[in-house]
């Protein structure tokens, strides 16, 4: 369904009548206007809204709480959403030509906007437009960057890639991908104990640091770091 038939249905619910009235009585800027006539009223020039679209954008925003009054805001905003430059498959530093269809990605966008609006809900910001759709936008991007990444790394493996295998995986990974993947081998093997590879995992995979993962191991503060040395120097004797 498409946002535009889907607002036909929502604009005319009992939720959206009852979200309708909360907001009258909370928000001066929406006194007596039913959602309809928001959408309507907020005119774009033609990347920005103009001021009175601004204010009433502004508005939906602080009781953007209620579900029906976040709705409202995306289908207001929909006309700049559909001006930003998601859609190419050249958006989020050069993805190919093999990128998913611009439906699919047109469904991420407007998740994001609603991810956005519900982070911002009640707050009272004066550009409503480009907080939510230039947010949207970039954690789009983001996610965007790390599937190519992760296709870039992903190799479909035959004969002829044999040779390179040894290179392509040493390439591929990351530091802290290798760290992981030996913890995990060595606990697999029984090289590591299961406290060591969670106290060697924790601190040097996730990156927490050593005396909050010894309090959630019940380890007394000096004894952490002794039980962390002792598994790094277990780790790298069968590692040599």
């Amino acid at each position: 369904m498409s946002l535009e038939s889907d607002w036909r249905h929502v604009v005319a619910t009992p939720a959206m009548r009852a979200c309708e009235r909360r907001w009258w009585d909370v928000e001066p800027t929406l006194q007596g206007l039913v959602a309809k006539d928001i959408v309507e009223q907020v005119q774009w020039e033609p990347y920005s809204p103009l001021p009175q679209g601004a204010r009433l954008l502004s508005a939906l925003l602080r009781v953007a709480s209620c579900r029906a009054a976040s709705r409202c805001l995306v289908q207001a905003l929909l006309p700049r959403l559909r001006m930003e430059n998601v859609y190419t498959p050249t958006f989020g530093h050069g993805v190919g030509g093999s990128w998913r269809c611009p439906a699919d990605t047109a469904a991420d966008f407007v998740a994001e906007c609603f991810t956005a609006i519900r982070r911002h809900a009640g707050e009272d910001r004066p550009d409503v437009s480009n907080l939510v759709v230039g947010e949207a936008a970039r954690r789009l991007r983001t996610a965007r960057q790390a599937e190519r990444r992760h296709e870039s790394r992903t190799v479909v493996l035959g004969a002829g890639h044999v040779p390179q295998l040894s290179c392509g995986l040493l390439s591929a990974r990351s530091e802290a991908e290798w760290l992981a993947s030996a913890v995990v081998e060595a606990l697999r093997v029984g090289r590591l104990s299961g406290q060591q590879a969670a106290l060697l995992y924790a601190t040097r995979v996730q990156g927490l640091a050593a005396s909050e993962v010894g309090r959630r191991q019940g380890l007394a503060p000096k004894a952490v770091y002794h039980a962390l040395s002792r598994a790094e120097q277990a780790l790298l004797s069968r590692a040599a």
